[in-house]
Parts: structure tokens; sequence; C-alpha cells
């Protein structure tokens, strides 16, 4: 049960509520600032590209909020050429390989197999692939932000205090969390265990734990990148929780120094337009159904 809660909320369950209201909240296509209304792309983005760390959330499994990913990255990437990306998806042990195929020592099936792709994320890279070729197009650094699952697991099944620093490949202790994310966590933690297990034994603190150590590792190595470079803009691709409301990752830059943080999340056609609250991100952007592509600036 703790692994597959592990599973389900490090994953696929990360995806921002849907409503199955037949209006779409955003219109697909265009960018809106929650609590204030649209927003012109063209500002918008200017103003991300002079952040330190950018986080663009997703869905993990859903191709259309890749197509955004990528149309984003390209838009950041023409007004700050100097970019670093960090993905979620690979555990620091890649790294290596990251910096092959960067510099174009690798085909793509290399790439997969010798990060483990299938072994430490399981959602099929045809969807990332479109990001690594333009990585390595105009020769963008990638990060590893990740640790290996096997460490959050232990975290979550031992709680962080039975967990000493060298079994964390080195990341350090998370800042506590913001009540809105302990109450957040707590309502889908008690959504999907199983009755009268939702408070048993601590179980949830020591999820929370695990959660917080995952957030914590993704900012470290996002805030070592800004910090190895500071020139750059360094743009985080990660699961949607956690970017929203800056709980998560940007609670945990902050707490490391790095406050000139953006957020920008895909908002699909039925996204739950209660959820759609100041705050919850910088922007959004709209995402039709079944929507393959559609460019975020104006060509």
């Amino acid at each position: 049960m703790r692994t597959f809660l592990l599973s389900l909320f490090m994953c696929s369950a990360f995806a921002l509520a849907s409503s199955g209201a037949a209006a779409a909240c955003v219109v697909p296509g265009r960018w809106l600032e929650p609590g204030q209304g649209e927003a012109e792309p063209a500002p918008l983005l200017e103003r991300m590209s002079r952040k330190s760390v950018v986080l663009l959330g997703e869905t993990h499994n859903e191709a259309a909020h890749h197509v955004w990913q990528l149309d984003t990255l390209r838009a950041l990437h023409a007004l700050r050429p100097d970019m670093v990306i960090g993905l979620e998806m690979l555990p620091r042990a890649a790294q290596p390989v990251l910096d092959a195929w960067v510099r174009g020592e690798l085909g793509e099936d290399a790439l997969f197999e010798r990060s483990r792709w299938r072994q430490v994320w399981g959602v099929s890279s045809d969807l990332y692939a479109g990001i690594f070729r333009f990585a390595r197009e105009h020769r963008v650094p990638l990060r590893a932000l990740n640790v290996e699952r096997k460490v959050v697991r232990e975290v979550t099944r031992v709680g962080l205090a039975g967990v000493p620093l060298a079994g964390r490949e080195g990341v350090g202790d998370p800042a506590r969390p913001l009540a809105g994310y302990t109450a957040w966590l707590q309502q889908i933690w008690g959504e999907h265990m199983p009755a009268g297990k939702a408070s048993a034994d601590g179980a949830f603190a020591r999820f929370l734990d695990g959660q917080l150590l995952w957030d914590r590792a993704m900012a470290e190595a996002l805030a070592g990148a800004a910090r190895a470079n500071p020139a750059a803009l360094v743009v985080g691709l990660m699961g949607s929780g956690h970017v929203i409301h800056g709980y998560g990752v940007e609670h945990q830059l902050r707490d490391l120094g790095v406050t000139e943080v953006g957020s920008l999340l895909p908002w699909d056609a039925d996204g739950d337009c209660g959820d759609l609250v100041a705050g919850v991100a910088d922007a959004v952007f709209g995402i039709a159904p079944g929507e393959r592509r559609r460019a975020v600036v104006p060509q």
C-alpha cells in the first residue's frame, strides 16, 4: 500500500482536479493570470524570462502538456538563450548520460536506455522526446533533479528522522510545509487510503516527509544550477502538484534563498474552475481536448 500511494502521489495523481464541466474556464490557446484575467503572451513570457527559476507543471502522461512545455521553452529560450532545463523525471545518477546527450554523443535509444528511463520513470519516452531534441539542438544543459525512488520510499517507510543524510543522496532537511500543502495532501491521502487507515500509525506524517524530501531534492538541484550560472534561466519540468500555490518546490527554493521564481501550468478544458484562484500559479495556459500543437506566442 505504501509503495502504491507513493507512485500515485508522485506521478499521475498530481494532475489538477477535473470537474467534468462542459465549458472551459481558460480559453484554449490563451494565457490567464488567476485572479486577474487573460494575459498577453509576450509581456507575460518576458517577465518570466527575467526570473532565476521558472517551474513548468505537467500531468506526466498528457501529450498536450509536453507540447505546451516545449512551446514555452522555445519562447523563453528566444528571450533568454542562456538556459538550463531541469527534469523531475530522472535521478542524479543519470547526469552523465544527459551531458553526453546534449554533447551529441548518444542516440535516442541509448539516451533512454542508459538513463534507465523505463525503470525510473515509466511514462512513455515519446512524450518527452521533443524536449530532449530541443535541448540538444540548442546545446541547452539538462539537469537531473531527482533522487532514486528507493530513497523516497525509505523516508515514507520510516520518516525523515530515520534516514540519515548519507542515505538521502545528500539532500538536506526540507523546510517545514506550508499549512495549505499539508491540508491539501491530507485531503488527497484520505480520499485514496482504505477506510480506517488514513490516520493509522503515523503513515500520513511519513508520507508527508517523503513528499517534502522529493520537493527539496528538486529545489536543491535547481538552486545549484542557478548559482552555478547566475546568467542562465533555469526551467524545471515537473508534475503540477509540485508547483501549485508555490507549496512544493517553490517553497523549498525560497528557503534556499532563491526568491525570483515563476510558475506556469497547463490547464485542461475540463479543469475545475473552482481551483483557478489567485496564487495557484503566475499564469495558466488553456489546453484544448485532444490538442496536439498550439503556439504560446504569436508566430
